[in-house]
């Protein structure tokens, strides 16, 4: 994408930040209360410390090796395909290494020993999933060309390296083999911005003849899902929103056979439900699939025959799950911790449960083996291999995990759960509501006159280790990670609180964790700032830009600075432009209703820039495309404009998230170059 003025240099960082370039495409044409009053922009100190070189970020003196926690493991991104015995994982560091590795039967899986599979640099290009195609010793993946999430369907050849697109859409939601892999089906979108137009299509993967099956409606759209074929090849099975309404969620199936195919629902209309999740296999003639019906996420099964569904779990904690022979073995937990069950879909019994202290999570299971991982604020990663004993859950063995030594220099806070009270009561208990967090706080604290502490604005709360938060403990740094209202892991009613209220009371409850914070910390509010990503990034520009009478609340607190990556500045204009407009109209309205168009307007942080007072800083990639450039740039613009506190850092070539080891040690540098400024200018008040 070619552009007629400069985007701003990572290690540039100026006073009011770079003026933004030139309006970018949203779709790159590449083959998804007002604060304390701050210090005047010429008064900010610039930053000392020197560009981040191999690794290592400044802060005031204390230097911190980037290395270690981007590159220290030098493996991510693991899919485990325990049918043919493979891992596939990247190797990290200045590019990312797609590697495959043969599975042992028992012991350590030797990551080092893995074969380079593709000379592709996948830090360059999104890879969202993987398919093994047996016969051809193919893989099939769901992947872009350059980070900007225009996602089509690639194979890529085990014998040659060939990577070769074979789809040529303007999106593809999701696809799915059929068990013999002579099939395969997909979801692929049309349009550019919304109503968008998406069909069913299957395709012979030997002789690459495909077929349109069937197109949505606006009354019944085709989302992002799995898609599973009957044994026999004759029907598929996908999800579907009524009127693109995600918490209208449906399991629909389609019956190939038919001259002119229609779409059937399988899950009630009638009934609430975000997304149900089919699994992978058939036990008889029942799909087994994953739903929130009943306010959590629970285990179903639809009989194809008699076409009546039952629900075979009641949990009150949300369940993943995989299918597990004849049986069925999930996770089912929420941010205080999670249990391994073993579940017999026939009776509906529990066989045999575990309790972990961190998030666990269900990565494969085939037969009686399974892979699952587990992390937590102090546990970067541990895989583990069961095997299944009948109706036990049997041994776990360790087969992924970190050096001692790694570990301890990766785990940079003490974590600690906490509830933070906020201002509404709890209809469960009537009493007032409480928000589950984690305070990670630095194992090595700084000098009183350089600590800082950030809130999570979005996305907090979660059981699981965070390369960022405990980057920012290394450096002495506090981080308060709040589960906000609006979050998920607690349920179904406390995830839609947020529903047609985005930057209302999710925004509230940052004020209310900032003042726990002050109170714990001791800090001064000019110390204490938020930051937050894409959602999160909109939450920080709006929590710095917060109308105090929102909701006819009367709330504000004066946040000392924010740090916003890909976060979305003006609600219409990100709906216009964004891959996932539905999420949009679930979280703010629909901009073609008048009465909610006017407050996506008055929610946008756009239009309150005039409110602004603490320091900003804004990064965002060149290639987003589920939250555009120009969300940050026009940001930026405006309180440029203005006159106000805004620094603005753009990564050329990155998309919604930032990769490689240098350009994240960049931007690492500009975060606490900007913290700095911030401390500093706090300290001479």
């Amino acid at each position: 994408m070619t552009r007629s003025a400069p985007v701003c240099l990572v290690s540039l960082l100026l006073a009011l930040g770079c003026a933004p370039p030139n309006a970018a495409q949203p779709y790159p044409s590449a083959a998804p209360e007002v604060g304390a009053a701050a210090p005047a922009a010429d008064a900010e100190p610039e930053p000392e410390s020197a560009p981040a070189v191999e690794g290592i970020a400044k802060y005031f003196d204390r230097e911190v090796d980037l290395a270690p926690f981007l590159a220290g493991f030098p493996y991510g991104r693991m899919r485990v395909d325990l049918e043919h015995g493979k891992l596939f994982y990247y190797e990290l560091g200045e590019r990312y290494t797609l590697k495959m590795l043969e599975i042992p039967k028992s012991g350590r899986w030797a990551l080092e020993t893995g074969a380079t599979i593709s000379e592709v640099d996948w830090s360059k290009r999104s890879l969202w999933g993987l398919h093994l195609h047996a016969p051809s010793n193919t893989l099939w993946l769901h992947a872009d060309a350059s980070n900007d999430e225009v996602m089509n369907l690639w194979t890529l050849s085990l014998d040659s390296g060939a990577l070769e697109q074979i789809t040529e859409h303007d999106y593809v939601y999701g696809y799915g083999f059929s068990e013999d892999d002579a099939q395969v089906a997909y979801l692929p979108r049309a349009g550019k911005k919304a109503p968008f137009s998406t069909c069913l299509r299957v395709r012979e993967v030997a002789s690459g003849k495909e077929r349109e099956v069937v197109c949505d409606s606006p009354k019944l759209t085709f989302t992002w899902s799995d898609i599973r074929f009957t044994p026999d090849g004759d029907e598929v099975f996908f999800n579907a929103q009524v009127s693109g309404d995600r918490t209208k969620g449906q399991l629909v199936r389609v019956d190939l056979r038919k001259a002119k195919p229609k779409v059937e629902l399988v899950t009630n209309a009638k009934v609430s439900r975000n997304s149900p999740s089919p699994l992978e296999g058939w036990l008889g003639n029942e799909l087994l699939y994953t739903a929130n019906d009943d306010g959590y996420s629970n285990l179903y099964a639809y009989d194809r025959v008699t076409k009546k569904t039952r629900q075979i779990t009641r949990f009150t904690e949300d369940l993943s799950a995989e299918r597990s022979g004849d049986k069925v073995l999930g996770v089912h937990k929420t941010p205080a911790g999670s249990t391994v069950v073993l579940v017999d879909p026939k009776t509906s019994k529990v066989l045999e449960q575990r309790k972990f202290s961190g998030s666990v999570s269900l990565a494969d299971a085939h037969g009686d083996r399974a892979y699952l991982t587990q992390t937590s604020p102090d546990i970067y990663l541990e895989g583990y291999s069961m095997r299944r004993g009948g109706d036990v859950l049997g041994d776990m063995e360790t087969v992924v995990s970190l050096d001692p030594a790694l570990e301890e220099k990766l785990v940079a806070c003490k974590a600690s759960t906490v509830e933070i009270p906020t201002f509404d009561e709890d209809p469960e208990t009537g009493k007032t509501r409480t928000l589950h967090a984690f305070l990670l706080e630095p194992r090595d604290p700084l000098p009183p006159e350089q600590q800082m502490a950030m809130i999570t604005a979005f996305y907090g709360g979660r059981n699981g280790y965070s390369k960022f938060d405990n980057i920012m403990c290394a450096a002495g740094l506090t981080v308060l990670s709040p589960a906000v209202r609006g979050s998920s892991g607690f349920g179904k009613d406390f995830y839609s609180l947020n529903d047609k209220d985005l930057g209302g009371d999710e925004i509230v409850d940052v004020f209310y964790a900032a003042r726990w914070l002050e109170e714990r910390t001791g800090l001064s509010p000019r110390r204490i700032g938020v930051k937050g990503g894409s959602h999160g990034g909109y939450a920080t520009m709006r929590a710095l830009t917060f109308p105090p009478t929102t909701n006819g609340r009367n709330e504000s607190y004066p946040l000392g600075f924010g740090m916003a990556h890909a976060g979305f500045s003006d609600i219409k204009t990100f709906y216009d432009a964004t891959n996932i407009p539905d999420w949009v109209v679930l979280e703010s309205g629909d901009p073609n209703v008048a009465k909610e168009l006017a407050t996506m307007k008055d929610r946008s942080p756009m239009q309150h820039v005039d409110l602004l007072r603490a320091p900003l800083l804004l990064t965002h990639g060149s290639q987003d495309w589920r939250v555009p450039v120009d969300e940050s740039r026009q940001f930026a613009k405006a309180a440029r404009e203005l006159e106000k506190p805004v620094q603005y850092v753009e990564i050329e070539g990155q998309g919604h998230h930032i990769e490689g080891l240098a350009l994240q040690v960049q931007v690492y540098q500009a975060r606490f170059d900007f913290l700095a400024a911030v401390a500093k200018a706090a300290a001479a008040q």
